[in-house]
């Protein structure tokens, strides 16, 4: 008698762990793998990329870490590129981890990180003009950097105002040194 309530002391507790736990994600085979960090990056809205990595599904085979746009504004002007960083990131680090980091793949994975920022610009000519500038640092320095803040923060970005404070256009240096103006147009 005791034996058996202790069994189903047991068995209930195991049933009520497996009831509640995570759902469990079975391993992903390289191609899987590869078709699912392309679906995430390129295939679904950032509002829906952002679900999902609240889910972070495949957490054992995907790096979904980011630091965001850390060392740089999340939200320059008020202007939140914070889900684009952590896109951007999920890309790069993705991309290097299953050894797919080309400049070919980079340049994609930057050219969403522009798409994304300017999603959340509608038709703000300022913002679109922030999320250039930030699309700029990533071209010149994400094939350097370790993140996307690192890279923004590697191009000095800096605004350009007239006497009355209105910005006029955002300056920033290339990886040689150069410097870049990105004009903000009425």
């Amino acid at each position: 008698m005791v034996i058996r309530s202790a069994s189903a002391a047991v068995a209930a507790t195991a049933c009520a762990l497996l009831l509640t736990a995570a759902p469990a994600h079975a391993a992903l085979s390289q191609r899987e793998l590869h078709a699912g960090t392309d679906e995430y990056l390129f295939g679904v809205p950032l509002p829906e990329f952002t679900e999902i990595r609240a889910e972070r599904p495949h957490a054992d085979q995907l790096d979904w870490d980011s630091d965001g746009c850390s060392l740089s504004p999340d939200e320059p002007l008020g202007y939140s590129f914070l889900e684009s960083c952590h896109r951007h990131d999920f890309g790069y680090r993705n991309y290097q981890r299953q050894e797919r980091f080309t400049e070919d793949n980079r340049l994609r994975i930057d050219v969403q990180f522009r798409t994304d920022m300017r999603s959340t610009c509608g038709t703000d000519r300022l913002c679109q003009a922030t999320a250039e500038v930030y699309y700029l640092a990533v071209r010149e320095f994400g094939g350097i950097a370790s993140s996307t803040a690192e890279a923004i923060d590697n191009a000095q970005i800096r605004p350009v105002r007239d006497e009355s404070g209105r910005l006029l256009e955002y300056r920033a240096r290339t990886a040689g040194g150069a410097e870049t103006a990105v004009p903000v147009e009425p």
